[in-house]
């Protein structure tokens, strides 16, 4: 896929592919999305937050790789994920595949991407982050989802952030 063609679309679109990315390798691995609400919902809220601040404490969290660290809760401060979640999450993390935590990870890299900083020209860094999600999704011969239904929020809005929308879960 041509990055190229995501030069117009917003910070926002841009998260919500790679979330969709996320949600295509799932079911490839025919895991039932509903197992994965958790998860799904609190990488969504960036389609709708206010601050990134919220978004980064939830996402950064919910990478296989971090939460694994820790056998249980309480061996670290949580700041969003509460110890219910952190127990689903340790269980539903035990056998997924690594490219499962790549694409979540990718996820989280191109949220933050422009953190702190205003988005200038087309937003090359998280077109380059971009660009590392679409590749995992390439290597792993995940299915893309379509660039269609994104090309409507414009990276012109809102300082390249662009238009908040509700982000949902299929």
């Amino acid at each position: 896929m041509n990055i190229d063609k995501f030069i117009n679309i917003s910070m926002r679109g841009r998260v919500a592919y790679g979330i969709s990315c996320l949600e295509n390798a799932l079911l490839s691995f025919k895991y039932d999305l509903n197992d994965w609400k958790i998860v799904l919902n609190y990488l969504w809220e960036f389609t709708s937050i206010q601050y990134l601040d919220d978004w980064n404490d939830a996402a950064v969290e919910l990478i296989p790789e971090n939460l694994l660290e820790f056998r249980m809760y309480e061996e670290h401060e949580f700041e969003r994920l509460s110890k219910q979640e952190f127990v689903y999450l340790y269980n539903l993390y035990q056998d997924i595949d690594v490219s499962i935590d790549k694409l979540i990870r990718s996820i989280y890299e191109l949220g933050v991407s422009h953190v702190y900083t205003e988005i200038e020209g087309y937003g090359e860094s998280s077109l380059k982050s971009l660009e590392r999600l679409v590749n995992v999704m390439f290597i792993n011969n995940f299915p893309l989802p379509s660039i269609e239904p994104f090309l409507k929020y414009s990276i012109k809005e809102n300082r390249g952030w662009g238009n908040k929308f509700e982000g949902l879960s299929r």
